[in-house]
């Protein structure tokens, strides 16, 4: 049984937030199945993490390995979006390291 997008984003904010991260959720998409983007930022720098599945179930996936202009970051979830209006964006202000702490993400590809 996949676990339901809304729970998903709460426990991602939950960690984050006791990590001493700061959260926002930019766009509350579908509650049970929409997709889950992570905008993860450190300073002026964004890593974008999205959702996955494997043989273990849901895994985070590296959208963008590497740090890059939030404006860049912006352009790349304004697409998304575009085709799929019942995604969930989730903002985290903090360190990279944190993000890898609670995310454990996968190499996209």
């Amino acid at each position: 049984m996949r676990l339901r997008s809304d729970l998903l984003v709460s426990a991602v904010q939950r960690q984050a937030e006791a990590a001493g991260c700061f959260v926002s959720v930019l766009t509350k998409g579908h509650e049970s199945g929409g997709m889950i983007f992570i905008k993860w930022v450190e300073g002026r720098q964004v890593k974008l993490f999205t959702e996955g599945s494997s043989a273990e179930g849901r895994v985070w996936l590296a959208r963008t390995p590497e740090p890059q202009p939030e404006a860049e970051a912006n352009a790349i979830l304004d697409s998304e979006r575009s085709f799929d209006p019942d995604l969930w964006i989730v903002e985290v202000e903090g360190p990279f390291s944190v993000a890898n702490e609670i995310l454990s993400p996968q190499p996209l590809g």
